[in-house]
Protein backbone atom coordinates (compact mmCIF):
# COMPACT_ATOMS: atom_id res chain seq x y z
CA UNK A 1 0.00 0.00 0.00
CA UNK A 2 1.18 3.73 -0.60
CA UNK A 3 1.33 6.30 2.15
CA UNK A 4 2.04 9.63 1.53
CA UNK A 5 1.53 12.71 4.28
CA UNK A 6 1.50 16.65 3.98
CA UNK A 7 0.57 20.07 5.12
CA UNK A 8 -3.52 20.38 4.55
CA UNK A 9 -3.46 24.29 2.59
CA UNK A 10 -6.46 25.95 1.34
CA UNK A 11 -8.29 25.52 -1.80
CA UNK A 12 -10.98 27.15 -3.83
CA UNK A 13 -13.53 25.21 -1.47
CA UNK A 14 -15.79 24.20 -4.26
CA UNK A 15 -16.19 20.91 -3.01
CA UNK A 16 -18.16 22.34 0.20
CA UNK A 17 -20.63 23.34 -2.11
CA UNK A 18 -21.95 20.19 -3.66
CA UNK A 19 -21.47 18.56 0.08
CA UNK A 20 -17.89 16.91 -0.38
CA UNK A 21 -15.53 19.26 1.12
CA UNK A 22 -11.87 17.69 0.62
CA UNK A 23 -8.20 19.10 2.13
CA UNK A 24 -5.77 19.96 -0.13
CA UNK A 25 -2.47 18.04 0.56
CA UNK A 26 0.84 19.70 0.00
CA UNK A 27 3.39 16.92 -0.68
CA UNK A 28 6.56 16.65 -0.02
CA UNK A 29 7.09 14.78 -3.41
CA UNK A 30 5.03 13.33 -5.85
CA UNK A 31 3.51 9.98 -4.82
CA UNK A 32 4.54 6.75 -6.87
CA UNK A 33 0.81 5.95 -7.59
CA UNK A 34 -1.51 6.11 -10.75
CA UNK A 35 -3.63 9.12 -10.82
CA UNK A 36 -7.12 8.21 -9.88
CA UNK A 37 -9.91 7.74 -7.05
CA UNK A 38 -8.78 5.46 -3.62
CA UNK A 39 -10.24 4.76 -0.72
CA UNK A 40 -8.14 5.72 1.58
CA UNK A 41 -7.16 5.81 5.40
CA UNK A 42 -6.66 8.95 6.87
CA UNK A 43 -4.74 9.55 9.89
CA UNK A 44 -4.92 12.82 11.71
CA UNK A 45 -3.77 13.95 15.32
CA UNK A 46 -3.37 9.97 15.99
CA UNK A 47 -6.82 9.23 14.70
CA UNK A 48 -7.80 7.16 11.77
CA UNK A 49 -10.63 8.26 9.30
CA UNK A 50 -11.68 6.66 6.04
CA UNK A 51 -12.21 8.78 2.79
CA UNK A 52 -11.86 9.26 -0.69
CA UNK A 53 -8.44 10.32 -1.75
CA UNK A 54 -7.85 12.08 -5.70
CA UNK A 55 -4.40 12.01 -7.42
CA UNK A 56 -4.06 14.26 -10.48
CA UNK A 57 -5.40 17.10 -12.67
CA UNK A 58 -8.29 19.20 -11.09
CA UNK A 59 -9.89 19.16 -14.33
CA UNK A 60 -13.49 21.19 -12.94
CA UNK A 61 -10.81 24.89 -12.96
CA UNK A 62 -9.10 23.43 -16.33
CA UNK A 63 -5.56 22.41 -14.24
CA UNK A 64 -3.22 20.33 -15.89
CA UNK A 65 -0.50 20.10 -12.97
CA UNK A 66 -1.51 17.90 -10.53
CA UNK A 67 -2.92 17.90 -7.26
CA UNK A 68 -3.75 15.69 -4.50
CA UNK A 69 -6.45 15.77 -1.92
CA UNK A 70 -9.09 14.15 0.26
CA UNK A 71 -12.72 13.59 1.17
CA UNK A 72 -12.77 12.16 4.82
CA UNK A 73 -16.43 10.39 5.55
CA UNK A 74 -17.84 11.76 9.00
CA UNK A 75 -15.81 14.54 9.41
CA UNK A 76 -16.04 18.16 10.11
CA UNK A 77 -12.78 19.85 11.85
CA UNK A 78 -10.91 22.61 10.83
CA UNK A 79 -7.45 21.25 9.86
CA UNK A 80 -6.02 24.25 7.69
CA UNK A 81 -1.85 23.64 8.26
CA UNK A 82 -2.61 20.36 10.10
CA UNK A 83 -0.48 17.15 8.65
CA UNK A 84 -2.32 14.13 7.26
CA UNK A 85 -1.15 11.10 6.58
CA UNK A 86 -2.86 8.90 3.60
CA UNK A 87 -2.65 5.52 2.85
CA UNK A 88 -4.40 4.12 -0.26
CA UNK A 89 -6.85 1.38 0.11
CA UNK A 90 -8.50 0.42 -3.06
CA UNK A 91 -8.05 1.97 -6.53
CA UNK A 92 -11.29 3.05 -7.75
CA UNK A 93 -11.43 4.64 -11.38
CA UNK A 94 -9.50 6.95 -13.36
CA UNK A 95 -10.14 10.18 -13.45
CA UNK A 96 -12.44 11.61 -15.34
CA UNK A 97 -12.72 15.10 -17.01
CA UNK A 98 -15.97 16.70 -15.61
CA UNK A 99 -16.74 20.31 -16.20
CA UNK A 100 -19.89 20.90 -14.21
CA UNK A 101 -19.92 20.95 -10.56
CA UNK A 102 -23.02 18.44 -10.82
CA UNK A 103 -21.33 16.13 -12.96
CA UNK A 104 -18.44 15.98 -10.34
CA UNK A 105 -21.21 15.55 -7.45
CA UNK A 106 -22.74 12.69 -9.71
CA UNK A 107 -19.12 11.08 -10.07
CA UNK A 108 -18.30 11.17 -6.37
CA UNK A 109 -21.77 9.56 -5.19
CA UNK A 110 -21.14 7.13 -7.40
CA UNK A 111 -17.43 6.17 -6.22
CA UNK A 112 -18.60 6.24 -2.56
CA UNK A 113 -21.14 3.83 -3.36
CA UNK A 114 -18.68 1.68 -4.70
CA UNK A 115 -17.73 1.22 -0.86
CA UNK A 116 -20.97 -0.91 -0.21
CA UNK A 117 -19.86 -4.41 -0.64
CA UNK A 118 -16.55 -3.10 2.15
CA UNK A 119 -16.42 -3.54 5.38
CA UNK A 120 -14.71 -1.55 8.41
CA UNK A 121 -12.18 -3.17 9.77
CA UNK A 122 -11.08 -2.02 13.47
CA UNK A 123 -9.17 -3.23 16.41
CA UNK A 124 -10.66 -4.56 19.84
CA UNK A 125 -10.76 -0.65 20.84
CA UNK A 126 -12.84 0.15 17.54
CA UNK A 127 -10.21 1.85 16.34
CA UNK A 128 -10.48 1.71 12.45
CA UNK A 129 -7.61 -0.21 10.18
CA UNK A 130 -9.05 -0.21 7.22
CA UNK A 131 -11.55 -1.54 4.65
CA UNK A 132 -12.13 -5.34 3.26
CA UNK A 133 -14.23 -6.77 0.63
CA UNK A 134 -17.41 -8.23 2.53
CA UNK A 135 -17.25 -11.74 1.88
CA UNK A 136 -13.56 -12.10 2.37
CA UNK A 137 -14.45 -10.47 5.96
CA UNK A 138 -15.83 -13.09 6.62
CA UNK A 139 -14.10 -15.95 5.28
CA UNK A 140 -11.98 -18.43 7.35
CA UNK A 141 -11.63 -16.63 10.72
CA UNK A 142 -12.62 -13.50 9.74
CA UNK A 143 -11.48 -10.38 10.47
CA UNK A 144 -12.72 -8.25 13.45
CA UNK A 145 -15.48 -5.13 11.83
CA UNK A 146 -18.17 -2.77 12.68
CA UNK A 147 -21.81 -3.94 12.63
CA UNK A 148 -25.04 -3.19 14.14
CA UNK A 149 -27.41 -5.29 15.91
CA UNK A 150 -31.35 -3.55 16.42
CA UNK A 151 -33.91 -4.86 19.16
CA UNK A 152 -37.31 -3.16 18.46
CA UNK A 153 -40.21 -3.61 21.16
CA UNK A 154 -43.92 -3.16 20.80
CA UNK A 155 -46.19 -2.00 22.94
CA UNK A 156 -46.73 -4.99 25.22
CA UNK A 157 -42.62 -4.91 25.64
CA UNK A 158 -42.37 -8.03 22.83
CA UNK A 159 -39.09 -8.09 20.68
CA UNK A 160 -39.04 -8.36 17.13
CA UNK A 161 -37.17 -10.84 15.73
CA UNK A 162 -36.81 -12.52 12.19
CA UNK A 163 -35.67 -15.66 10.63
CA UNK A 164 -33.08 -15.52 8.50
CA UNK A 165 -33.41 -15.82 4.83
CA UNK A 166 -32.10 -19.89 3.20
CA UNK A 167 -30.38 -17.42 0.71
CA UNK A 168 -28.28 -15.78 3.80
CA UNK A 169 -24.41 -17.61 3.20
CA UNK A 170 -24.23 -17.24 7.16
CA UNK A 171 -26.86 -18.39 9.84
CA UNK A 172 -29.62 -18.74 6.93
CA UNK A 173 -33.15 -20.11 8.70
CA UNK A 174 -31.77 -19.06 11.59
CA UNK A 175 -33.65 -16.81 14.05
CA UNK A 176 -32.16 -13.56 15.38
CA UNK A 177 -33.06 -9.74 16.43
CA UNK A 178 -34.83 -7.58 14.33
CA UNK A 179 -32.27 -6.27 12.47
CA UNK A 180 -28.56 -6.46 11.95
CA UNK A 181 -25.79 -5.12 9.21
CA UNK A 182 -21.82 -4.85 8.68
CA UNK A 183 -21.22 -0.94 9.10
CA UNK A 184 -20.15 0.50 5.19
CA UNK A 185 -16.75 2.65 5.09
CA UNK A 186 -18.80 6.10 4.83
CA UNK A 187 -21.25 5.15 7.52
CA UNK A 188 -21.58 5.97 11.06
CA UNK A 189 -23.12 3.35 13.66
CA UNK A 190 -26.55 5.29 13.72
CA UNK A 191 -26.69 5.56 9.85
CA UNK A 192 -25.95 1.74 9.32
CA UNK A 193 -29.13 1.12 11.93
CA UNK A 194 -31.44 3.09 9.70
CA UNK A 195 -30.50 1.81 6.67
CA UNK A 196 -30.93 -1.35 7.35
CA UNK A 197 -34.11 -1.30 9.70
CA UNK A 198 -35.81 0.53 6.19
CA UNK A 199 -34.10 -1.73 3.71
CA UNK A 200 -35.18 -5.23 5.96
CA UNK A 201 -38.73 -4.05 7.47
CA UNK A 202 -39.77 -0.80 6.01
CA UNK A 203 -39.66 0.89 9.30
CA UNK A 204 -37.88 3.80 10.97
CA UNK A 205 -37.87 4.00 14.40
CA UNK A 206 -36.06 6.25 17.28
CA UNK A 207 -32.94 3.92 18.06
CA UNK A 208 -30.95 4.74 21.16
CA UNK A 209 -27.52 3.01 21.07
CA UNK A 210 -27.33 1.04 24.43
CA UNK A 211 -23.66 -1.30 24.12
CA UNK A 212 -21.02 -1.93 22.21
CA UNK A 213 -19.85 -5.82 22.38
CA UNK A 214 -17.18 -8.16 20.60
CA UNK A 215 -17.44 -11.80 19.55
CA UNK A 216 -16.66 -14.05 17.01
CA UNK A 217 -19.25 -17.25 15.62
CA UNK A 218 -17.63 -19.74 13.24
CA UNK A 219 -20.10 -21.01 10.46
CA UNK A 220 -19.21 -23.52 7.52
CA UNK A 221 -15.36 -22.48 6.62
CA UNK A 222 -16.53 -18.38 7.80
CA UNK A 223 -17.69 -17.05 9.96
CA UNK A 224 -18.61 -13.11 12.20
CA UNK A 225 -16.22 -11.60 13.82
CA UNK A 226 -17.55 -8.24 14.78
CA UNK A 227 -17.67 -5.26 17.30
CA UNK A 228 -21.43 -4.86 17.01
CA UNK A 229 -23.30 -1.76 18.32
CA UNK A 230 -26.33 -2.61 19.55
CA UNK A 231 -29.29 0.11 19.54
CA UNK A 232 -33.21 -0.71 21.11
CA UNK A 233 -36.20 0.96 20.23
CA UNK A 234 -39.76 0.46 19.47
CA UNK A 235 -42.06 -0.88 16.77
CA UNK A 236 -44.15 2.36 15.45
CA UNK A 237 -45.41 0.74 12.29
CA UNK A 238 -46.33 -2.03 10.57
CA UNK A 239 -43.66 -4.39 9.65
CA UNK A 240 -42.72 -4.94 6.20
CA UNK A 241 -40.51 -7.53 5.26
CA UNK A 242 -38.31 -7.80 2.84
CA UNK A 243 -38.75 -11.14 1.43
CA UNK A 244 -35.28 -11.35 0.32
CA UNK A 245 -33.78 -11.21 3.55
CA UNK A 246 -36.53 -12.29 5.83
CA UNK A 247 -38.10 -15.78 5.60
CA UNK A 248 -40.33 -15.25 8.81
CA UNK A 249 -40.91 -12.60 11.29
CA UNK A 250 -43.07 -12.91 15.04
CA UNK A 251 -43.08 -10.60 18.02
CA UNK A 252 -41.90 -12.93 21.40
CA UNK A 253 -41.70 -12.42 25.12
CA UNK A 254 -38.28 -11.07 26.40
CA UNK A 255 -38.89 -13.87 29.46
CA UNK A 256 -39.48 -16.54 26.27
CA UNK A 257 -36.75 -15.12 24.21
CA UNK A 258 -34.36 -15.61 27.41
CA UNK A 259 -35.53 -19.05 28.06
CA UNK A 260 -35.04 -20.17 24.24
CA UNK A 261 -30.88 -18.69 24.10
CA UNK A 262 -30.23 -21.73 22.19
CA UNK A 263 -32.72 -21.58 19.61
CA UNK A 264 -31.07 -17.84 18.41
CA UNK A 265 -27.74 -16.54 16.67
CA UNK A 266 -25.00 -16.21 18.65
CA UNK A 267 -25.25 -12.46 18.36
CA UNK A 268 -28.73 -12.44 19.91
CA UNK A 269 -28.19 -14.96 22.53
CA UNK A 270 -25.32 -12.87 24.05
CA UNK A 271 -27.96 -9.70 23.71
CA UNK A 272 -30.25 -11.60 25.53
CA UNK A 273 -27.82 -12.09 28.66
CA UNK A 274 -27.68 -8.27 29.02
CA UNK A 275 -31.05 -6.84 28.49
CA UNK A 276 -33.06 -6.24 31.64
CA UNK A 277 -36.82 -5.54 31.49
CA UNK A 278 -35.60 -1.99 32.35
CA UNK A 279 -34.08 -1.50 28.88
CA UNK A 280 -37.61 -2.31 26.70
CA UNK A 281 -38.28 0.77 25.17
CA UNK A 282 -42.58 1.16 24.81
CA UNK A 283 -42.65 4.67 24.35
Amino acid sequence: MITVSGKVVKGEAVGRTIGFPTANLQLAAKPRCRHGVYAALVTFDKKNYLGLAYFGPRYIFGQTRDNFEVYLFNFDKNIYGEKLQVKLLKFLRAPKSVKKLNELKKLLMADVAKLNDQVILVNRRDQILGIEEKTKAHQGKAKLHRAISIQLFNQKGELLIQQRSKYKKLFPLIWANTVCTDVRPYETYPVAAERRLKEEFGLKARLKPVFKFSYAAAWGRGGEKEIDQVFFGRVTGQPRPNLKEIAAWRFISLAEAKARLKDFAPWLQLILKRIKPSDIVIS
